[in-house]
């Protein structure tokens, strides 16, 4: 079930999971490139004086490998009979945590939750989608349901 960032009379529905002081999501885009300059836009990252991208206090960032979405198969001789299913986009899981949930915008609304409802509002559905996973698509970056990823590659430390 998305995450309510609004009240239970007035939900604001959004593609993350809450998991103790942190809050997870999944994207994916076109390239890394596009990544980068999203993750930039939403100060998740920053570049430093000599141009290498950082992630922003209270930000982890992991960018995941092309997908196997079906697994290829193989005959007694470990010949292919068919090839796997890769979906090469740029995949990135993050998660924020401490002052990447608390700064706020000039009106004094917390930042990541303001580009969270650009996704919830503005974003459209995306139509190239894996499996089953619903994502809203904003400025070519897939916000992802994570209650819809069927097979999730990614695991924090701590999480069960």
């Amino acid at each position: 079930m998305p995450y309510n960032i609004g009240t239970q009379d007035d939900p604001i529905l959004i593609y993350a999971k809450a998991s103790g002081p942190f809050v997870d999501c999944s994207i994916r885009c076109e390239t890394r490139a596009d990544f980068l300059a999203a993750a930039v836009y939403a100060e998740l990252m920053y570049q430093d004086a000599d141009g290498a991208y950082q992630q922003a206090n209270g930000v982890q960032i992991d960018e995941v490998a092309p997908m196997v979405i079906t697994l290829g198969t193989y005959d007694e001789e470990g010949n292919e009979v068919t090839p796997p299913v890769i979906d090469t986009r740029h995949h990135v899981n993050f998660r924020l945590s401490g002052s990447a949930l608390t700064n706020e915008d000039e009106f004094g609304v917390l930042k990541w939750q303001k580009w969270a409802m650009a996704w919830t509002f503005g974003g459209s559905p995306d139509t190239d989608k894996n499996a089953n996973e619903d994502a809203l698509k904003l400025y070519g970056v897939s916000l992802i349901d994570p209650d819809t990823i069927s097979s999730p590659t990614r695991t924090w430390a701590g999480d069960n």
